[in-house]
This record gives C-alpha cells, structure tokens and sequence, in this order.
C-alpha cells in the first residue's frame, strides 16, 4: 500500500458544523413558528391510538440539496402517512439564536413530535430540553453512535454506518480509476468525518491495494469555491475519482470537473448524503448531474419514516441511539439508472457482490469509532 496522503487545509470557520449537511440556502432568521408550514394531507389512522400528532422539523436552511431537504421530505412522508401535520422552523446561520427559537417551538403548544439533526448543536438541545417537555417526543438524526440519552425516555436517536456506505464508495472507486490516484474532500476533521473516511480508505484497499488515497479535510463550512480549488488541485495532481464528503459545498467539485469534461475525459465523482445525480438532474443545474456517477446516501427520508413506524408500533426503544447500516437500508450507494448505466458490467458484478459480503457478515467494515483514540486512527490512515 502507498502511503496515503493527508492534506490538511485551514477554512474559515464561520460555523462549527457537526456533520457534512452544511447550509445551502442565504441567511434566514430564526422564528418561534414555522416559517414555512405544510400541513400533511390527512389520511388514515394517526397513532395506534388514534390520535393525530404534530411534527415540527427543525433544520438550518432548506434548500441545500442534502441533509436540510431530506429530514424535512421523511418528516412531510410520515406526517402524509398517518394523517399527521407537519411544519418546519428554518432557523437560519446564527446559531446563536438557536436555542431561543427552539424553546419557543416548545412553549408553544402546537407540537408533540420534534424532528431534527445533529448538524449546529440541534441535538444537544433535544438532550438539554427532552426531559423537561415530557410530553414532546424528540428524534435527533445522524447522532454519534456513542452518544448516551439513557434515561431521556423521550429521545431517539438515528445514527447512520456512514462507514458501511464509504466503503462502497471506496472500493467503487479503486475499480473505476485508471491513474490509482483517488481523492476524498471531507467537511471537517471530527469524529462523524473520519467515519467516512474510515469506510472509504478501506474499500479502496479491499478492491485496488496499490491505489493511493489523498484527502482533503475542510473547517466544518459549506464552502463550494474552496472545494473546487481542492478539486482541481487534486485533478491536476492525476487523482480521477474524488468522493466529495460534503453535501452543501458539492456544487464546487461537480463544476470543477464537468468544465474538465466529467466522465467522459475520465473523472468520476461521487456523491453524498442524497441520491445527487437524480437531485442535481432536476436542478438548475443539470449539467452537473453527469459527472456524478453515484453517491454514497444515508437514507434519512426513509429512516425517518421507519423510526415513527415503530414508535406508532409502540416498538421505539426510547433512550437509545441506534445505527442504521446497509442491512437495515439506513446507507448505501445510489443504484439509479445512470450508475447502471455508466459503471462497466464487470465492476457492478463486483460491486454487488461485495455489499452482499458485507450484508452477510463475510466482510467487516472497520469504523474510525474502533480505534483507540485519534492517533491510532491517523496511523492507521497514513500507513
């Protein structure tokens, strides 16, 4: 194995993100109401029941194509599924008014279900404010595995093996590449980010060993420019595919390499969070789509429809984080027609053999939460 190179770039820091979501939309303040409501429609029963409930989704922006727009479509789909409502507060990029209009939320009334992310502090405050609305039940989305909410008996958290969805991601990308030069861009050097990178490194050395691996670690911001100046220095340097680790900031590594030609000069990339050849393909700009040939997607949409099914089952284990992996369809890569489409007959045979190792248990994905602290983590990385 070459030894992997690391790159570690100081951003400005203008928010301490938590998780690759990011914020894709402008400035928006912070509201005690919804600032854009959408009442489900009604359907059938609600609860078990029979009671209706209220869902409020709280997110920084929507808009950003990624983690934001996808907790509020499993919030919209759980609500239109059981004859719920649903709202969503847009909190904004001062996080310093967070916790005011998230308290107003509560104060209010009009909710007994809160949907939210980990992303900007938000599940810190459905750990601080959980136990004192008993009454309110929260779920926290993309929570670290290894947090601990025992005892708040009104808090769920989903956790994702973002992983188990990197190391598809990883050993897509060995097959694909022609140089054995594969990148990474990664939204910051935390424990969630290394996570993916943990996944990634190793599927690329279970399917092409002598591939060399060089990744870019961010400051925790959504910035597109920044990833297209680390794109095309890594494009330039010879590396043909790069994982792009962050959702909001995407947009400047898909414009990088469509002006370079995309896949059909031989630069692949891959996606994050959302399926982004089919977001990007219904965007305004649709010319970025096809430089994407799959991405790496946590489910949240679908997770979170799943969770309120087994809390309307009365089957939630309240108190508890749990991950959601390939088996339980909480990650995975992105098998739309384009993927099909454009990845060679033999590296799909491949790849499908591989995610049912992994569903079988035939093949173990390391995670970053394995090793024994950072150090062990960045040598493991490096060697």
């Amino acid at each position: 194995m070459k030894k992997l190179l690391a790159i570690l770039l100081t951003l400005a820091m203008a928010a301490s993100l938590a998780a690759c979501g990011g914020s894709g939309g402008g400035d928006k303040p912070a509201s005690g109401g919804a600032s854009s409501g959408a009442a489900a429609q009604q359907g059938a029963s609600g609860t078990a029941d029979g009671d209706a409930r209220s869902i409020i989704y709280l997110c920084m922006n929507l808009g950003d194509l990624s983690f934001n727009d996808l907790g509020w479509e499993g919030s919209q789909n759980a609500a239109e599924k059981y004859g719920w409502s649903a709202d969503v507060i847009e909190l904004g990029k001062d996080t310093s008014t967070y916790e005011n209009a998230f308290v107003d939320a509560l104060d209010s009334g009009k909710y007994d279900l809160v949907v939210t992310q980990s992303n900007y502090g938000l599940s810190d405050l459905c750990i601080k404010y959980a136990p004192e609305y008993p009454e309110i039940d929260f779920i926290s989305f993309d929570m670290s595995a290894t947090a601990d909410i025992s005892g708040i008996d009104n808090l769920f958290g989903i956790a994702f093996k973002q992983n188990e969805g990197s190391f598809l991601a990883g050993a897509l990308a060995g097959k694909l590449t022609k140089t054995n030069k594969i990148g990474a861009f990664v939204f910051n050097d935390v424990p969630v980010g290394n996570d993916f990178v943990t996944g990634y490194v190793a599927g690329v050395r279970e399917a092409n060993p002598d591939a060399e691996v060089s990744i870019a670690y961010g400051g925790g911001t959504a910035d597109a420019s920044k990833l297209q100046e680390v794109s095309s220095a890594m494009f330039d340097s010879g590396v043909d595919v790069i994982y792009g680790i962050s959702g909001s900031a995407y947009p400047g590594l898909a414009k990088e390499a469509t002006g370079r030609g995309g896949i059909d000069s031989g630069l692949w990339c891959i996606g994050v969070d959302s399926d982004m050849w089919t977001v990007y393909k219904a965007s305004e700009n649709a010319d970025y789509a096809d430089v994407i040939v799959t991405s790496m997607k946590k489910n949240v949409a679908d997770s979170i429809v799943y969770t309120i099914d087994r809390m309307v089952e009365g089957s939630l284990p309240f108190g508890k984080v749990e991950p959601y992996g390939i088996t339980e369809g909480g990650v995975g890569l992105a098998d739309n027609e384009y993927y099909r489409s454009k990845t060679p007959a033999d590296v799909l045979e491949y790849m499908d053999s591989l995610q049912k190792d992994v569903v079988d248990g035939k093949v173990k994905v390391p995670s970053y939460f394995d090793f024994e602290d950072y150090d062990a983590f960045v040598e493991w990385r490096d060697q």
